[in-house]
């Protein structure tokens, strides 16, 4: 009807229109072994990878202020830096406007780069000067600068007496801050090692022998000629010749010192280090000894911050507390009201004092009645022939023991927290006592000893005190506080050897990476939560 063909009929060129199932499949054969082909080609071929080309040269565009964020602590350091009054520094610096010569850094630069080395446990002006090349808090400190690492390091020991009126400003900054209060100051030693080897210390001829020919070596290298050498390198030479030389200069004075000192009576047994004469072999914590020098950190227990810190030579610390206390006065201008200590500064002496001074004094006190004690029973004593039974005669200056015998006394001797007077019995009365197995048995020369115990007021006192609950409260709080700033000293600023040699740059480096702990506090405790109150307010 309508021309079309009927059902079922195939018109012409309906073959290419609608092609059998034949010719699908064989289609789809062709298609899957193409990509097989492919497939086999690329096993093949070598894998390609981006091409690393470290030939190239190339700038790249860098955003200082975006190298670090916000709450970057060399921000931090920079900003409390720049609080402060640096002209003791300033004093010093010959670059000045309207003259020729290269410009000196800031000292305020040098400051904050030390300060964040120091907090990064970085003590090498070397180390400081690579890390200006890429780390991002002191690109940023520097604006992408690099600081040369001699500068850093004579910046470092050449402002004695500006380091230490930096200190104290960074004091009172903190005070005013709420966060000193010197009602309880509580002194702690530790020691830290000198840049000094063991086998470095000799006997005195060694020394003396040592400087005649370093004296020579100046002279010679004096002499020589530039063109033996190049002048940087006979400056370089020059210079270390000479140092050499000071330092035995220095160790033949340390000798005269410690016979001063009364140390190692016998002349031949006195030796002085020739890298670092004014260290001292001191006893470190695991045991061993090396030369070290004695580092004395008074900590305020408010906030933590160290108030005053010192570098001595003697070992011992009992010797240490007033002049502890006396730099406190120097550094804020009062003394605390409270130290803590513990008991390595426990000394009669050291009680007195600070009674004298007002100032009350938390320490662990010697039992010596536990003491005497123990040692009876060590030496096998009888319960009823302890000194307690022996009855004393103060009229005679004597003592009579359980068995009717008399002991004279023989004389005095300074103990721990007393004066002990010391009485005994005659020989020939011990050694034909029946009950002398259980009196003094070891006692085959002399007789029987006892010691009689005279104590100072202020020293019976302090017992007293130490005995109360409230006493033993406060000074259990004492590692915490005393203890945390040798802890991040010597782990987090990794200070366990000092970088410098001698007393006085010793001192410098202790005061830097005090006042470095210091700034830290500030970071933690204001400075960040001044910042988080900003952000919150935003």
């Amino acid at each position: 009807m309508f021309g079309g063909n009927k059902v079922g009929e195939q018109g012409e060129g309906s073959e290419r229109n609608l092609p059998g199932l034949g010719a699908v499949f064989q289609s789809d054969l062709a298609r899957e072994e193409t990509e097989a082909k492919q497939e086999d080609e690329r096993r093949g071929a070598k894998p390609r990878y981006e091409v690393i080309d470290r030939e190239q040269l190339f700038w790249r565009v860098v955003d200082v202020e975006r190298l670090i964020g916000e709450e970057h602590p060399a921000r931090a350091i920079w900003e409390f830096v720049g609080k402060l009054d640096l002209s003791g520094y300033s004093g010093e610096i010959r670059a000045v406007e309207g003259e020729a010569g290269r410009p000196a850094w800031e000292p305020r630069l040098l400051i904050s780069l030390w300060v964040y080395g120091y907090s990064e446990g970085v003590g090498s002006g070397r180390a400081i000067e690579q890390m200006c090349e890429w780390e991002a808090g002191y690109q940023w400190l520097t604006g992408g600068r690099v600081v040369n690492a001699h500068t850093l390091t004579d910046f470092r020991v050449k402002h004695e007496k500006a380091l230490q009126g930096l200190f104290v400003q960074i004091l009172g900054l903190l005070s005013a801050d709420g966060l000193i209060t010197l009602e309880r100051v509580m002194q702690d030693g530790t020691k830290i090692r000198a840049r000094a080897a063991s086998d470095s210390f000799r006997r005195k001829e060694r020394v003396e022998q040592a400087l005649k020919q370093a004296a020579e070596q100046v002279a010679a290298v004096e002499e020589m000629g530039e063109e033996e050498t190049s002048r940087r390198a006979a400056k370089a030479r020059q210079r270390a010749q000479r140092e050499r030389k000071e330092r035995l200069e220095k160790a033949v004075e340390e000798f005269e010192k410690l016979a001063e000192e009364g140390r190692g009576k016998d002349p031949q047994n006195r030796r002085v280090s020739s890298t670092d004469p004014e260290a001292r072999v001191m006893k470190q914590p695991d045991g061993g000894y090396a030369p070290s020098y004695n580092v004395q950190i008074d900590t305020d227990a408010k906030s933590g911050v160290v108030v005053a810190v010192g570098v001595v030579q003697a070992g011992n610390d009992f010797e240490q507390l007033e002049s502890g206390i006396e730099r406190v006065e120097q550094n804020l201008g009062k003394t605390p009201q409270e130290v803590v200590t513990d008991g390595g500064f426990v000394s009669r002496d050291n009680i007195v004092a600070m009674n004298q001074r007002e100032i009350e004094f938390i320490a662990p006190c010697v039992d010596e009645a536990g003491k005497g004690q123990s040692s009876y029973e060590g030496r096998g004593v009888s319960p009823e022939y302890h000194s307690s039974q022996f009855v004393y005669d103060a009229q005679n200056d004597s003592y009579r023991c359980p068995q009717g015998k008399i002991l004279s006394y023989e004389g005095k001797e300074e103990r721990h927290l007393q004066v002990s007077y010391r009485y005994r019995a005659q020989r020939s009365d011990c050694q034909g006592c029946p009950v002398k197995s259980q009196c003094c048995l070891g006692n085959r020369v002399t007789g029987r000893s006892v010691h009689r115990g005279e104590e100072l007021a202020e020293v019976t006192e302090f017992r007293q005190r130490m005995a109360s609950e409230q006493a033993r409260e406060i000074y259990r709080q004492r590692a915490q506080v005393a203890e945390t700033p040798n802890l991040w000293i010597k782990e987090k600023f990794g200070l366990r050897q000092f970088s410098v040699r001698g007393l006085s740059k010793a001192g410098m480096e202790a005061l830097w990476a005090c006042l470095t702990y210091n700034i830290r506090v500030w970071i933690r405790l204001r400075w960040r939560r001044l910042g988080k109150v900003a952000a919150t307010a935003a």
